[in-house]
Formats: C-alpha cells, sequence, structure tokens
C-alpha cells in the first residue's frame, strides 16, 4: 500500500514549529510543488515586486521558516527575514553565485 504525499500546505497548516503569523504570511505563496521539511518551505512563489530587486532572482529559490523567509539554492541559503522585502540585493546575489 503507498502513502499519500501530503501537500505542503497542508503539512504548513498542521505545523506546531512554525507560529501563526508566520503562517498568514506563508500561505499566500505556496505553490502545488512546494515541500514542508523540518519546519521549513521550500519552493514558494516569489512575489512580484522580488524581482524588481535583482537581474538574478530568478536564480534562486524562495523559501520560509518559523523566523522568516529566505532564498537558497541547492548549496546556500541566506538568513531568514521577517518579511521579504528586507531580503537585500547583495544576498539574492551571493546566493545566486554559489550555484
Amino acid at each position: 500500500m503507498k502513502k499519500k504525499k501530503t501537500s505542503a500546505k497542508d503539512s504548513l497548516q498542521r505545523s506546531r514549529i512554525i507560529p501563526k503569523a508566520m503562517k498568514a504570511k506563508i500561505l499566500p505563496l505556496v505553490t502545488a510543488s512546494g515541500s514542508y521539511r523540518n519546519g521549513m518551505v521550500f519552493g514558494l512563489k516569489k512575489p512580484i515586486g522580488f524581482y524588481l530587486k535583482s537581474t538574478k532572482a530568478s536564480g534562486v529559490s524562495f523559501g520560509a521558516d518559523k523566523k522568516g523567509f529566505f532564498v537558497y539554492t541547492h548549496r546556500a541559503r541566506s538568513k531568514s527575514h521577517a518579511n521579504w522585502k528586507t531580503i537585500t540585493k547583495k544576498e539574492i546575489n551571493w546566493i545566486e553565485s554559489t550555484g
């Protein structure tokens, strides 16, 4: 018998690690291909204004945890920010350069 895969949205809503205030910010950005692991949500939809921050914004992925939003690649991730607008151009460019 195969186990049914739960969606990231369902896992996020049931999470006891991420606070309610953060869940409210994260839920609108969850995609069908997103995933939830160890208190972190990966593969979020990037907000429209995010692409205006840097020309390299399309080279990074977007995620969130209990402290806030972060950008990541398969090799590195930035620190968490309470609001995605506070992620700097310098952070985006550095994380994108990792690969």
